[in-house]
């Protein structure tokens, strides 16, 4: 295995179109044909087709008419309670908000249904990252498979069925296109033609975003969160700006990004032999570790203080503040912009502040601290450094 760890081999290797993802491999049952595992010009077609869902004007949207709709609703039970879990409210929140995306309807809406989806998506988020799992990776990898089936007879038919009749309606000119849902499941149904794809490849790419969404933009929170309470504890007078200045808290989201990225390694295999512009040869066939975790820390970059959270660290031009944590390239994450924002600098003329962002400050408004009478403890069932659980006391801040 050829293990790359600079800032700048890193980037290179994301960018070198000779290389496949791989991360996924363990998992392929679950992650076949899914958008993610495509490469050359199938993944070329698909992220085509699926980049007219994911642009600046639906982000905004999203920011505007839906995201906040959502937090208020996971919250506002929590907040009356006067107490919560971090985790499970960043979960549901973001698992809503990912469903959106994807096109999965609750059939009634319930509480119920949206534990069940969430149990389901948890199981296909730990057997497609089956390589970062402990315990018995052949039992995680047939429970994701019976999650999937799961899945497929709970949420998908009608949730498909739904969708095709609004297709057909607009293709006979009866339903105008702006009255489509902005999702993935749709997006796919109106483009059929043009991409022939089988019903199982459909199933499987829609599961995807669910699980992808949430666990991922869920564990970034929780992370963001961390550090912003430490933050405030030794900067008590910050904790006002924090709950108002959107994009002084940004700031704080992607820092606490760059220092944990949802995957802390992205694999990679060469399909030919092929050579990076560092001078790095690498044959074909050859198994690529782009450590991303390792390049986020690169000193040559973010300074000799890299391993430190420095939410006003500056960062060389073309260097985005998160550092890899998106990846870059052709199999840069398509929810980046969703989930993180745009870097305050970059110069657009209406900023994102993305979800993490905007449900960190309805959390520290809702005068969100941490529960001094039952500490924060990490889940022992990954190698990833994640949180467990991290109950949190809600009132006047």
């Amino acid at each position: 295995m050829i293990t790359l760890t600079t800032f700048e081999e890193a980037r290179q290797g994301f960018r070198c179109r000779e290389l496949r993802q791989a991360l996924y491999d363990d998992g392929f049952h679950l992650m076949t044909d899914v958008i993610v595992n495509l490469h050359g010009e199938p993944h070329i077609a698909r992220r085509r087709l699926e980049n007219r869902l994911f642009r600046r004007d639906t982000f905004a949207w999203y920011e505007r008419d839906r995201i906040p709709a959502i937090v208020e609703q996971v919250l506002a039970p929590a907040i009356a309670h006067g107490r919560g879990d971090l985790l499970p409210l960043a979960r549901h929140t973001m698992m809503r908000l990912s469903i959106d995306v994807a096109g999965v309807d609750l059939p009634t809406g319930s509480d119920a249904e949206l534990e069940h989806l969430y149990g389901l998506m948890d199981r296909l988020a730990r057997a497609s990252t089956v390589v970062h799992a402990t315990g018995d990776k052949a039992a995680i990898i047939a429970d994701g498979d019976a999650a999937l089936a799961e899945f497929e007879t709970a949420f998908f038919p009608a949730s498909r069925r739904r969708r095709a009749e609004l297709v057909a309606q607009a293709e006979r000119g009866t339903l105008g296109d702006d009255a489509l849902p902005r999702d993935v499941l749709t997006t796919l149904l109106r483009n059929q033609d043009r991409l022939d794809l089988p019903p199982e490849t459909v199933l499987r790419e829609v599961a995807y975003f669910p699980w992808v969404g949430s666990h991922s933009t869920s564990a970034q929170l929780v992370h963001a969160m961390h550090h912003i309470f430490d933050w405030i504890a030794a900067h008590p007078a910050s904790r006002g700006q924090l709950e108002h200045d959107a994009v002084a808290r940004q700031r704080f989201v992607h820092e606490s990004m760059r220092l944990h990225p949802a995957s802390p390694v992205a694999m990679r295999i060469a399909t030919v032999d092929t050579q990076l512009p560092s001078g790095r040869r690498i044959p074909c066939g050859e198994t690529v570790s782009i450590g991303v975790a390792t390049a986020n820390r690169d000193p040559d970059v973010f300074g000799a203080d890299a391993d430190e959270f420095d939410p006003y660290r500056g960062v060389p031009d073309g260097v985005p503040p998160w550092g890899l944590s998106f990846g870059t390239g052709t199999h840069a994450c398509l929810g980046q912009e969703l989930a993180g924002g745009l870097d305050p600098g970059d110069g657009a003329e209406h900023h994102l502040l993305g979800s993490v962002a905007l449900m960190a400050g309805a959390m520290l408004r809702a005068g969100a601290t941490p529960d001094p009478a039952d500490p924060p403890t990490l889940d022992p069932n990954t190698t990833r450094t994640l949180w467990g659980r991290y109950p949190v006391t809600f009132g006047p801040s």
